[in-house]
């Protein structure tokens, strides 16, 4: 397209014949080469020529062609006039052309209208079509051409710490570990009486049974001044003791996120001491998630 002309079009041959009501068909898109109201010849052997107007075009090559105005009112004035091209056939070698001409003006005000949106919307309308007018969706993509190479270097997905990668058949690092959304709280309690003076005891035993073990609190408990003391394969990592009016304590680990992690084989043991001259009996509970 030049700045102020239409660029001549060479012929192009029909592919149907004309019909009555002036449809003009071609191979290809023609609305990438004819535009409305653009003066065009149709030629065909044995018979004269009809210099004619585009009066439309749609995307599956029909071109539909009618007289060119004359100036006078008159149905040659319409855009809806169409002429009949019904002796114009593929056999006699049809063919429709233009000569280079300037484009048809368009008034300002009549473009600007056509392109306003109406309230509630009051905007100028920007869609994004091909050259035939039809929007670019799903059914009428855009077109992409490539003829290269693209390459992109590693790429790593981290979250949490954890980083993805791609192994070198295509499989990613991943571990599927089978768990509930909300796992149930696993409760182990257990009371011992009788418990002599000055001699350590235990009160409970635990070996965590896998990695996802969490010990989120202890509840002790006795009718004795007592230190309970918290161990983890024997080694001691936490402790409390109960004094006059408070006989029972609580251990929490919640705060560790949501629980202490004991790996899988991990021994929890849970001791009492006491140092009254009588007897005492003493109580524990283990809540925990796994």
């Amino acid at each position: 397209m030049l700045e102020k002309r239409f660029r001549a079009v060479p012929p192009q041959s029909f592919t149907a014949n004309g019909t009555p009501n002036g449809v003009v068909t071609i191979a290809g898109e023609a609305c990438t080469l004819f535009k409305v109201k653009q003066r065009v010849i149709i030629t065909a052997s044995t018979l004269p020529p009809l210099n004619l107007e585009v009066k439309e075009i749609d995307s599956e090559g029909n071109i539909q062609v009618g007289p060119v105005p004359d100036g006078k009112p008159g149905v040659n004035t319409s855009i809806d006039a169409r002429t009949d091209v019904s002796a114009y056939t593929v056999v006699l070698g049809a063919a429709i052309s233009a000569n280079e001409q300037r484009r048809p003006s368009i008034d300002w005000a009549e473009a600007m209208r056509a392109m306003y949106e109406e309230e509630p919307t009051v905007a100028m309308r920007s869609v994004l079509v091909d050259e035939c007018g039809d929007k670019i969706n799903n059914t009428n993509p855009l077109p992409v051409a490539f003829d290269g190479t693209v390459s992109i270097g590693d790429v790593s997905i981290v979250e949490g710490g954890n980083t993805m990668t791609v192994n070198s058949d295509g499989s990613i690092n991943v571990n599927i570990v089978s768990s509930s959304d909300t796992p149930g709280l696993i409760i182990s309690h257990n009371e011992v009486t009788a418990v002599a003076s000055g001699v350590e005891t235990t009160l409970i035993t635990l070996v965590s049974p896998s990695d996802t073990y969490r010990v989120e609190k202890i509840e002790v408990s006795g009718d004795n001044l007592a230190i309970f003391r918290v161990k983890l394969n024997g080694t001691t990592i936490l402790d409390k003791r109960t004094w006059y009016a408070n006989f029972n304590e609580t251990f929490n680990f919640e705060a560790f996120n949501n629980g202490l992690l004991l790996s899988t084989g991990q021994i929890l043991t849970v001791t009492v001491l006491h140092t009254r001259q009588f007897v005492g009996n003493f109580e524990v509970t283990v809540m925990a998630v796994n």
